[in-house]
Parts: structure tokens; sequence; C-alpha cells
């Protein structure tokens, strides 16, 4: 499967896909990428690569995954570093919640997300992320202060001093390792977060996107 992959140097040096096709790692995928639409954006390559890692690293420990996806609001005017700070202190924090013994049983010992930062007209930054999960324990993303989600709900409040809020996204996924399509299912709906718009370097080293350091397993 071929696509198009442009280099670009303004503001660093970083990559962008031009397909709605795309092929990693000898597997092919498909990419929110429809440039009929008005809204039309390319892919930026780098942020694509490390979800796809990150997702592949998850399945390679867990035969079956859940996903979903979910937005958060910061408060106005906060600047970048502090805003990315507490992005990167609610996945720290949720992982300390993912050591209690009460996910059917036991801790959450392994999980991946990723998040993107992004500013289009709106005057305050925003982040789009997602999270998976290992299936047997998490099977529903949970609303309000209830289940996963409202664990992130209740967490990202007390972060930004009630003032910032999460919102969940519509639809959730499972992902079965025998069955690529639902991989396939899942990076293209995160591929949205990695579109180019929106995007932009505020030349102090601050992190546009980010996502989970988890290791494949080696022989799954």
């Amino acid at each position: 499967m071929t696509h198009a992959v442009t280099s670009h140097y303004d503001n660093g040096r970083y990559h962008l896909i031009n397909s709605a096709n795309y092929t990693f790692d000898d597997s092919d995928y498909r990419l929110n990428f429809k440039p009929d639409s008005k809204r039309h954006a390319p892919i930026r390559q780098e942020i694509m690569d490390s979800f796809i890692t990150q997702l592949c690293a998850m399945q390679s420990h867990y035969s079956k995954i859940f996903a979903f996806r979910f937005d958060l609001s910061v408060p106005a005017g906060m600047p970048v570093a502090e805003s990315n700070k507490l992005v990167s202190e609610l996945f720290t924090k949720l992982r300390g919640k993912f050591t209690a013994k009460r996910w059917n049983g036991q801790p959450i010992k392994k999980f991946a997300y990723g998040w993107v930062r992004e500013k289009e007209k709106a005057k305050q930054v925003h982040y789009h992320c997602w999270i998976a999960l290992p299936h047997f324990q998490v099977r529903v993303a949970g609303f309000g202060n209830e289940g996963t989600f409202g664990l992130i709900n209740t967490l990202w409040s007390e972060l930004t001093a009630q003032v910032g809020r999460a919102r969940p996204c519509d639809g959730t996924y499972t992902i079965n390792r025998d069955d690529h399509s639902s991989l396939v299912a899942l990076v293209e709906r995160v591929s949205y977060l990695a579109k180019a718009r929106g995007k932009y370097s505020t030349g102090d080293g601050q992190r546009m996107f980010s996502a989970s350091k988890l290791k494949i397993q080696a022989n799954a």
C-alpha cells in the first residue's frame, strides 16, 4: 500500500501523511484523511506512529483490549507549560488509581494512552485523548462520575481546581488481537487527533502530543 509523506521544516522538522491509507510495521491502516472536506487536513506522521506503536504494545500484552476517547478543557488563560503538566499529572494519577484491586478484583497492570494539544478558533488550548485498557478488567467507559471516565473526570476536576472539564466522546472500541480490522477501526478514529490543523509550536519546547511508553512484549 502506498501513501504520500511530505517533509516540513517550519517550527521543527516533521512529516505529513497525505493519504487515507497508511502502512506501519508491515500492517495496513486507514486514516481520517478526507481531502474533499472543507476542514480537510493532512496527518502528522510522528503522532500517528507513536499512537499505533502503543496500541500494538497493548495488543502484545492482552489478546483483547478496550478503548475510548475523551477531551479535556483547561482554565482560561492557563499557559501551555502548565496545562501540559496537568495532563501528564492526570495520567500519572490514573496509574496510581489503577493499582487498587477494584478492577475485576485486581489492579490494572498495563494501559496505553495518547494525547494531543490543539487550538483552532477557541482562545484556549484543549486536549484530545484516548486510553486503552485490558478488556477483562474494563468493558465500558462510564459517564459522569462513574466508571473509568468518571475517575478521569474527577481527577481532572481536582487538578484544575474544578474549572477544567473532561468530556466523553461517542463510541467505544473492543480490539481483538486476531482481528486486525478491529484495530484498524480504532486507528482511524485516533488519527483525527493527529491532523495537522490546530497543531502549533510554542517555541519553548512544549510538547504538542505525547503517549505512554509501554514496551512491546516479545513473542506475543
